[in-house]
């Protein structure tokens, strides 16, 4: 497994995971609305495991799915209740 590939997609995991706790990196508190970081960072996973579909490791296929499944799960359990 490529470990640049694995600090990329942890690391925008990390960050779509701290925006769905409301958490902003420093700077950008009024700037920008968390959840919706949340939804682009998660759109970007999406996006990188559209773009390398059948370009990856079994490993790193699987570390990308899973974390774009559960950071996909996670956003809509955070969506306000109406």
């Amino acid at each position: 497994m490529n470990p640049h590939f694995v600090s990329l997609v942890l690391g925008l995991s990390h960050q779509a995971e701290a925006a769905l706790e409301g958490q902003l990196p420093p700077g950008a508190e009024g700037v920008a609305d968390a959840r919706k970081l949340a939804q682009a960072l998660i759109d970007t996973l999406g996006m990188l495991a559209e773009k390398t579909s059948g370009h990856l490791e079994p490993d790193e296929k699987q570390l990308l799915d899973q974390a774009v499944t559960s950071l996909r799960f996670r956003y809509v359990q955070t969506l306000p209740k109406t």
